[in-house]
């Protein structure tokens, strides 16, 4: 028969090196069982046969008397003779043999690093569940494969997709890193549905605390308060004239203030652009990309921007650090990935900021959208976009935005703007915003705005607000008698942001589902 359903949430893989000194293993092993943990894991090296198998017995009692599932790492033969479940490496007994001999009634889980091997489970399909990592560095473990980071796990739950095989991932889990992992592991599935963790593997958060109990209670909590996907879509969102409507009241909050700190850690060609309009637009703006003071600002800004038009090693750290900060704080992102098709360098840095900060709103032109979805049908060169824009844009934005489980707004002579449920199209705008340095900058810079004041809206109806609202104060700006072409006009968008009004945004706004 086959195992009874097990619960994988807190996952722990024991560490005797760990345990702080003075603290007995199995005294902490019972403060673990006693705060939480749901399954364990003996995970033993450089011992003997004998001394690892009385580690087991002693270790199985202690689990069964808190009706806790215990597993043996590796070394089929110590489970063989407690008789309990087993956890298989790449480099252990194959899986499928590991089964003929331990029976159907008996857990059995198998580490996974690729696409590869988790198929190989599921072609096997003789796993309870898999491990997949490492997500990050982590100091338990020295023979590392490749670090998978969130983004990395994401692509690996795709591919278990609707299984019945259960997931927990492993490597660095840690208070600190388990929102991210929460936030950023789960993988949009063809169905609709997504495919998420089963629970945490964690060593050191447990092994190496003087209060085990406390440590896994806490770490149960973390793991209760995950976020659930899809998002579930905010009312102000349900309709055209709902969203305008929460425009205008969102542009009468900027305007009666206090005003937002927007943290700006953006590039140097636009950065007096964007501090002006975010004044303009009610806000106030502050222009650092100090690594050093980005934890200080993380708990007092209203959005934190981060652009990568000039992006360095220096900067994308300070960008890292503040993007860390922002989500430990519940702070909005909105990150603008300029250039992201144009250089190696960006291309991997974007993905390992996606992977290690979940930003709220992607806000980006065709060609940087297209690059982060992974598809050349609109090419980059430099920061711009070349050619006549995708084939069906709503569908590349909304399926984006599934995948990464944010906002994305995509820029263009129509804006485009999805949660991966609803996709709206934002038709105000003016060609003189083509043909000025960093209007797409600046269209960023109201989106974050918008996402300091949009607490109860969300980021959805930020993102369509701040395009609106900059795109309509644009044909205003394009309509002035002064205005005789780009240059007047960059001054002239910048005041009609100022001066302008819900009762206009909401006159002029053109917003239609699609």
């Amino acid at each position: 028969m086959a195992p009874p359903p097990v619960d994988y949430s807190l996952y722990y893989v024991t560490g005797r090196t760990l345990l702080p000194p003075g603290k007995d293993f199995f005294e902490s092993l019972s403060e673990a069982c006693e705060g939480g943990v749901t399954i364990v894991q003996l995970r033993e090296k450089n011992i003997s046969t004998k001394e690892f198998l009385e580690l087991a017995i002693r270790g199985k009692e202690i689990c069964d008397k808190h009706n806790v599932p215990f597993i043996i790492n590796d070394r089929l033969d110590i489970a063989l003779a407690v008789g309990c479940g087993l956890h298989v490496g790449q480099d252990d007994m194959p899986a499928i043999e590991a089964r003929k001999l331990l029976g159907p009634d008996q857990i059995l889980g198998v580490s996974v690093n690729t696409e590869a091997e988790m198929r190989q489970v599921l072609e096997q399909g003789v796993a309870d569940y898999v491990g997949i990592g490492p997500a990050y560095d982590t100091a338990t473990k020295k023979d590392l494969s490749t670090l998978l980071g969130t983004r990395g796990v994401s692509r690996m739950l795709a591919v278990l997709g609707e299984s019945s095989i259960k997931a927990v991932v492993i490597g660095g889990i840690q208070p600190s890193t388990i929102p991210n992992v929460l936030r950023q592991c789960p993988a949009a599935l063809p169905s609709g549905k997504y495919r998420g963790l089963d629970g945490l593997a964690v060593v050191s958060a447990i092994a190496a605390s003087p209060t085990p109990r406390d440590a896994a209670e806490a770490l149960r909590t973390l793991f209760s308060q995950g976020p659930s996907y899809p998002v579930q879509l905010q009312p102000a969102a349900a309709s055209p004239e709902k969203i305008i409507q929460a425009a205008s009241v969102l542009l009468g909050r900027l305007r009666k203030g206090p005003n937002p700190l927007i943290h700006h850690i953006t590039n140097n060609v636009v950065m007096n652009d964007c501090a002006n309009l975010t004044l303009a637009l009610s806000a106030s703006p502050i222009m650092s990309g100090s690594a050093q003071e980005a934890d200080e600002l993380g708990q007092i800004v209203g959005t934190l921007l981060l652009n990568f038009g000039t992006v360095n090693p220096a900067q994308y750290a300070a960008q890292e650090t503040a993007g860390k900060a922002a989500n430990r704080n519940g702070r909005p992102i909105v990150f603008d990935p300029v250039g992201v098709g144009a250089t190696a360098f960006r291309k991997q840095h974007c993905g390992q900021l996606l992977s290690d900060v979940h930003a709220s709103i992607i806000k980006g032109n065709a060609g940087e959208i297209g690059a982060l979805y992974g598809t050349d049908e609109v090419k980059a060169r430099g920061v711009d976009s070349v050619g006549t824009g995708f084939k069906d844009p709503a569908s590349i934005v909304k399926n984006l935005a599934r995948r990464e489980k944010l906002v994305v707004a995509m820029s263009g002579v129509v804006d485009y703007v999805s949660d991966g449920n609803l996709t709206y199209a934002v038709e105000n705008g003016h060609e003189y915003q083509g043909v000025i340095t960093g209007s797409g900058c600046m269209a960023s810079t109201a989106v974050a705005a918008f996402a300091a004041v949009s607490e109860e809206y969300g980021p959805f109806v930020a993102a369509v607000s701040g395009l609106v609202a900059i795109n309509v104060a644009a044909e205003i700006a394009a309509a002035r008698p002064d205005v005789k072409g780009p240059n007047t006009f960059r001054a002239a968008l910048i005041d009609e942001c100022y001066h302008l009004t819900p009762e206009k945004l909401v006159e002029k706004a053109r917003v239609k589902l699609v």
